[in-house]
């Protein structure tokens, strides 16, 4: 008769669920910290066919990362942290640049709602679409959760990037298609 001791197994179980439960915070933390960079490497792969759309992604991501530097600095509201010195500290000995000690808006947040609109209007794929949500979404959650932003600052930069991601998927769509006029009636039978 094989007899299996309760306790031992539950706490395998337990060990392997904490280790689980684990590898899926260490995920998130990756996630939300690259997101931008993840969402950004994917959209040039899934435009690589497209080669107009791609350069106008590329050129409103530039755009949309020197809109974010120059809100921060006209806006230079601070991050929510616990301990303003540290940031100081991170500026003055080079781990943070001048305008990174600013929360408003969000950069992580306006990159990925531009990658998000712009990929969903030009794809129109609701699988591709759910992906950047979701990815997203952990990005602004992994921000908010260590203090890097508040609520406001993540929802302001998402709006903004959301916003320049669509205008710059009109533009881009209006220079492909060009200047589309109605033509003349010809007065042909219906």
């Amino acid at each position: 008769m094989c007899y299996i001791n309760i306790r031992k197994f539950v706490s395998i179980l337990d060990y392997f669920s904490f280790s689980i439960l684990m590898d899926l915070y260490i995920l998130r933390d990756y996630v939300g910290l690259y997101a931008p960079i993840i969402l950004f490497v994917l959209s040039l792969f899934l435009l690589r066919n497209m080669r107009l759309y791609l350069q106008f992604f590329v050129s409103g991501f530039i755009l949309n990362n020197v809109l974010n530097i120059i809100l921060k600095l006209a806006i230079k509201e601070p991050r929510p942290s616990k301990d303003q010195k540290a940031i100081e500290v991170g500026v003055v000995n080079g781990a943070r640049i001048c305008f990174d000690k600013f929360g408003m808006p969000s950069g992580h947040a306006q990159n990925c709602g531009y990658c998000l609109s712009f990929i969903t209007m030009t794809l129109n794929n609701p699988f591709i679409t759910c992906l950047y949500v979701l990815i997203s979404v952990i990005s602004l959650f992994q921000r908010y959760l260590y203090n890097n932003h508040t609520i406001l600052q993540l929802i302001t930069g998402f709006i903004i990037g959301v916003g320049l991601g669509y205008l710059t998927y009109i533009i881009g769509n209006k220079y492909l298609k060009g200047n589309i006029k109605m033509k003349m009636d010809d007065n042909a039978p219906l």
